[in-house]
């Protein structure tokens, strides 16, 4: 159980608030009139067709919408995309997504409802956790003969900023599948289906073109039937795709089950809560198996948090699916406070793996940064100022929760050349700039240019009082002692910096002239949790805000009446 009274876990703390608070808030279905049914581990609701809908493993992953089409992923590889599926019955032929009716959402991936007057048809997704590739299940009742066509765009390539050569697809026939590759012959990747009969690819002429390519499934004639099709990619040849289509042809359902087992087994083994409310229930333990979803593979980095997912269209980014440095240590935070101490663990090895040498901890890091000059040739690698003191204070955070004081002797080297680094930062008057050295939680916009945010200045004080408390830990007394006497003193510095005791607020931040920037601004909230600020100054901070809040929501409600 989490001690919140305490200081060392405050971070954990908050995040598992700020989770429950998240929750309470949630209202699935509010504003469209659609009301969610929640099961076990499942929630359901009639179908948004324009909503983004996604299926992710470790490894792999299919983004879309809940129309049914999507694109398919397997890491760092873009396989196709707008697969579709229409359904033909005599001489009709039925778009699916004129005919989805429900969404039902279980962790393992989604199923889609398609229904007409003479059958019904659940397309379910899984991206397995720990396989390269992607299965699709139709499970079929119809009364009258009826056959599934797929149809998508090869979009064969490799996540931004990298690329391959020429690309090619051919149809296998031993395999009922079209095999995709490239010239060195080191990427490929399959998608077909055992049911399959017929097929047809993209071409190209004078006359006529097409970008899509199709292959139908058997016949269903009557009654019931289950159908798949498996998507599978790999990074070192055909063999290896070809090995992984047979794996997942071979025994889909089992697929299925195990994934449902490792999510049930997510959830037993982090904390638990009996909350009375069943939204509240179902939002914390949804918000549990969303948050380490955010963990990929990538058979060139290695295992990290990324930063979220979103179909990537014509391009080959797919949302924020690459590795940040900040997500990852903020959601470090909320992954102590439920005891998921191992992913927390492996997120920050992958952190400190990509470490620059003076110090500094990266901002972000392309799925294909080992495929090109990603540390010289493009600006993001280590474009923020924030990650760095985040960095101390995700592994003191992990260590305190976890008990885990060996990742604190192991790692010393680590945290403290983010401690050298960021006190390379400092300026005249003592406080980690932003100007020159990185962006805060503001990238961009009229608010910049600053010197320094109070995000920043006090994450940066947050981070001495972790770097005393690991020093202590490492048996570096000595520098524990030095440390404790910089933070008391920074703590101070930052109080007086950023409080303006006319409005008796926080301030946004310095500007150049170490000027006070006088924006209202809920970011000091964040440093707020650290113990950053005087703790009359955030109980004043937190009191403008509930009755700003409150105002707000009078005005509301005055100007409905």
């Amino acid at each position: 159980m989490l001690n919140c009274r305490s200081r060392s876990h405050r971070p954990s703390c908050f995040l598992a608030l700020l989770v429950l608070v998240a929750a309470a808030h949630a209202q699935p279905g509010s504003g469209t009139g659609d009301a969610i049914e929640i099961g076990d581990r499942e929630l359901s609701r009639p179908a948004r067709s324009w909503e983004f809908l996604d299926a992710v493993g470790k490894h792999s992953s299919l983004f879309g919408s809940e129309s049914g089409r999507f694109e398919a992923w397997v890491y760092p590889i873009k396989i196709f995309r707008d697969f579709d599926i229409t359904f033909v019955t005599g001489n009709r032929r039925i778009p699916a997504a004129s005919l989805v009716r429900r969404l039902t959402m279980r962790p393992e991936g989604p199923t889609l409802t398609f229904a007409s007057d003479s059958f019904t048809v659940n397309e379910s997704w899984l991206a397995p956790p720990e396989e390269n590739g992607a299965i699709v299940r139709f499970e079929i009742s119809t009364w009258e003969p009826l056959e599934i066509e797929a149809s998508f765009t090869r979009d064969f390539q490799l996540m931004w900023p990298a690329g391959l050569g020429g690309t090619y697809m051919s149809w296998d026939a031993e395999f009922r599948a079209f095999a995709l590759g490239e010239e060195s012959r080191k990427f490929a990747a399959i998608i077909g289906s055992p049911s399959a009969v017929s097929a047809e690819p993209e071409f190209f002429s004078n006359s006529y073109t097409s970008a899509r390519s199709k292959f139908r499934l058997s016949t269903v004639n009557k009654g019931t039937a289950v159908q798949y099709i498996f998507v599978a990619g790999a990074t070192n040849g055909s063999h290896e795709a070809r090995t992984t289509y047979q794996q997942l042809a071979d025994h889909p359902s089992q697929f299925f089950a195990d994934a449902r087992k490792y999510y049930d087994d997510y959830l037993s083994r982090t904390l638990a809560l009996d909350l009375p409310d069943a939204k509240l229930q179902a939002a914390y333990d949804w918000s549990r198996i969303s948050t380490m979803q955010g963990l990929v593979t990538n058979p060139f980095l290695g295992t990290g948090l990324v930063a979220g997912y979103r179909s990537s269209g014509e391009s080959a980014r797919p949302g924020f699916a690459w590795y940040f440095g900040r997500d990852s240590l903020w959601t470090d935070l909320a992954l102590d406070s439920i005891g998921d101490f191992l992913t927390t663990r492996t997120a920050l090895e992958f952190i400190a793996k990509f470490q620059r040498e003076d110090g500094k901890v990266e901002h972000e890091i392309s799925q294909t940064a080992s495929l090109v000059d990603w540390w010289k040739g493009f600006a993001y690698g280590f474009a923020s100022a924030d990650a760095t003191p985040l960095f101390i204070i995700a592994i003191d955070d992990y260590v305190k929760a976890s008990g885990d004081v060996a990742f604190a002797r192991d790692h010393w080297d680590n945290v403290w050349r983010a401690y050298k680094f960021l006190s390379s930062t400092c300026d005249s008057s003592g406080l980690p700039r932003n100007f020159g050295v990185g962006h805060g939680w503001i990238e961009g916009g009229p608010l910049l240019p600053v010197e320094t945010e109070s995000y920043q200045s006090g994450l940066g004080a947050a981070a001495l009082e972790s770097l005393a408390s690991l020093a202590q830990l490492a048996g570096k007394q000595p520098e524990a002692e030095q440390v404790a006497k910089e933070f008391e003193a920074q703590r101070k510095r930052v109080n007086q910096a950023f409080w303006d005791p006319s409005s008796h607020t926080l301030v946004f931040a310095l500007d150049q002239d170490n000027k006070q920037v006088q924006t209202p601004t809920v970011l000091s909230t964040a440093p707020m949790w650290f113990g950053a600020f005087d703790s009359d100054k955030d109980q004043i901070v937190i009191l403008h805000v509930v009755e700003r809040e409150q105002a707000a929501t009078l005005y509301d409600n005055l100007a409905v009446q």
